[in-house]
């Protein structure tokens, strides 16, 4: 498959044009539609996100790791457009996860376990962590990116290699 060509299970990318605020209410209906109305399932447990709204917020937390990225030098959150025009990619990915465009694994990362969607020729990961609380399992959406330059993919490619699992349940 070409790189450029999106499977048709993925939508095309969302035009971060024009207002940032108004950007923010386009892209929040995609995530409101996906994830709040939505409500995913990954092996067959509810994918969830933090609800957290912080005070002067219009907009969950788990809604800003989807669209922005932190600041490594003053740890706020600035708008990462690349991240945000693919925000509808996020919920495709995790439906998809058995199509071969997604390569799908799980790590351990301390004392959990996340599992990994990449969409390896689109530049996508989403990112989810298992989350076990008596007898129930939920998947709590940790973040979703577009991959950045070699750097980025070679990370990735580290962490694929220490997977524990690679199949999509």
């Amino acid at each position: 498959m070409s790189a450029d060509r999106l499977p048709a299970w993925l939508p095309p990318i969302s035009s971060c044009d024009g207002d940032w605020e108004q950007v923010l209410a386009r892209l929040y209906s995609i995530f409101y539609r996906d994830f709040k109305s939505g409500r995913p399932l990954y092996e067959n447990s509810p994918v969830v996100f933090d609800k957290t709204i912080s005070v002067g917020d219009a907009y969950e937390q788990g809604f800003w790791h989807l669209v922005t990225k932190q600041d490594e030098q003053t740890g706020e959150r600035l708008p990462d457009f690349r991240r945000a025009e693919r925000l509808g990619w996020c919920r495709p990915a995790i439906d998809n996860c058995r199509e071969v465009e997604v390569l799908t694994w799980e790590n351990d990362h301390g004392r959990s376990r996340r599992t990994y969607f990449w969409l390896v020729d689109h530049d996508y990961v989403v990112v989810l962590e298992r989350k076990d609380k008596k007898r129930r399992v939920a998947f709590f959406l940790v973040t979703a990116f577009y991959v950045e330059g070699s750097s980025g993919e070679r990370s990735l490619r580290k962490k694929y290699e220490k997977r524990v699992s690679g199949d999509c349940s």
